[in-house]
């Protein structure tokens, strides 16, 4: 069967965590990694939906006395949810996007300023 490249960025340790696999099972890097790779698109297992922590909960507290009705405030309020969520799941740009959360937050919600939310954002940063 043909096969075709694919080429991605890891870190040292996954890589050196493959290596040791290719050297238990007496093969090449190249074929643990598709193997690996085959196994993952071959999984046919539900995952389930990504689940909510706390970050988001605390997010959604925040927001909630928004008005469902207003335009601007349900944009601030998806847009305070996608940044949190990016946040707290640590998805790439999850640094980047604490400032902009923390900006959306304070114009989305600037009587309901949360001291607590604004010292675990600053957390994350420091």
């Amino acid at each position: 069967m043909p096969t075709v490249p694919v080429s991605a960025r890891i870190s040292p340790y996954v890589r050196a965590r493959l290596e040791e696999q290719a050297a238990e099972r007496g093969t090449t890097l190249a074929a643990v990694v598709a193997s690996a790779l085959a196994a993952s698109v071959d999984n046919d297992a539900p995952v389930g939906p990504r689940t909510d922590g706390p970050l988001v909960a605390a997010v959604r507290l925040v927001l909630e006395e928004a008005d469902p009705e207003d335009l601007r405030a349900g944009v601030h309020r998806e847009l305070c949810l996608l940044l949190a969520r990016t946040v707290e799941r640590k998805e790439p740009g999850y640094l980047a996007a604490i400032a902009p959360l923390q900006r959306a937050l304070a114009s989305a919600a600037p009587e309901r300023r949360d001291r607590a939310m604004t010292r675990l954002l600053d957390g994350l940063v420091a």
